[in-house]
């Protein structure tokens, strides 16, 4: 692709990015359907938040993802929330609208969409969810009403408790919020037919951790991972190795990025597209 002065710009604000795969996923869609437009990782502290999205909005940038650790926080900086993204109390996608910054949620469609897409029937499972962040609210809300139970851990307890609370009052479900500790995991996961990391746990640049001891996994669970570098963190490769059924970040990625993309172009994403260019990065 040619970048002109009428190339329009898209990117993703985080911290850390260097480990992102959205700048080869979206680049190659945006060259698959012909959009003049070029997606660039940019490292946000927290502390430069605000100042970030002032400059990002002055540049007229014409849509952002946003990643650990800004879900949430970002959401005051911003000029308006989709219904997804206001429900969910998390934003991962940033639309700018005649140069208003609009927030919008396409993580919990797209761990949805993983699941379906792995063969995973979700109606009726009991999940358990590790973490109570912006992953964790948009993966909770989207689970809610089709499974029988959930269970948030968290290791700030008072933070799985109160989304917990949250999500009981809006959608009137089971779901229990308790602190994670060796204790609270073996009993959640004793009953549990889905499990979901949805914390940084596992990912660069903790590579090689996991939260959930290997002798607590069972063949007939299902273990989803939102972390996608590496793509086979340890609780993958761990839950792989007693049976169980898998399903990674990377699908994760793709179907969150291809709603991202098509808020932003209005355009149908072109899946397998992104789905090779994330493949080929991997491979490097």
């Amino acid at each position: 692709m040619k970048i002109t002065s009428e190339t329009k710009l898209y990117g993703l604000i985080g911290d850390p990015v260097r480990h992102s795969l959205s700048p080869a996923m979206q680049n190659a869609a945006f060259e698959a359907v012909g959009v003049n437009g070029v997606y660039l990782a940019f490292k946000v502290p927290p502390n430069s938040l605000q100042s970030a999205l002032q400059g990002l909005k002055a540049a007229g940038v014409a849509g952002f993802n946003v990643t650990i650790p800004h879900k949430i926080p970002v959401i005051r900086y911003l000029d308006g929330l989709d219904l997804s993204a206001a429900s969910l109390g998390a934003v991962n996608t940033v639309v700018n609208k005649a140069n208003r910054l609009i927030g919008y949620n396409t993580d919990g469609a797209g761990a949805v969409e993983a699941l379906r897409r792995a063969g995973v029937r979700i109606d009726g499972l009991c999940a358990v969810i590790l973490g109570a962040g912006g992953a964790a609210r948009a993966i909770a809300y989207s689970l809610a009403p089709k499974v029988e139970r959930i269970v948030l851990l968290n290791r700030t307890g008072s933070r799985a408790l109160s989304l917990a609370r949250e999500l009981e009052k809006a959608l009137k479900v089971d779901v229990k919020g308790v602190r994670l500790t060796a204790d609270s995991l073996i009993e959640s996961i004793s009953s549990a037919d889905l499990l979901v990391n949805a914390t940084s746990v596992g990912m660069y640049p903790k590579a090689g951790e996991s939260l959930v001891d290997k002798n607590l996994l069972r063949s007939d669970m299902v273990v989803f991972d939102v972390v996608y570098n590496p793509v086979e963190t340890k609780l993958i490769r761990d839950s792989r190795a007693v049976g169980a059924k898998t399903v990674d970040g990377l699908a994760m990625l793709l179907y969150q990025g291809a709603l991202a993309f098509e808020l932003w172009t209005k355009r149908k994403a072109p899946v397998e597209v992104m789905f090779k260019a994330l493949q080929s990065q991997m491979e490097t």
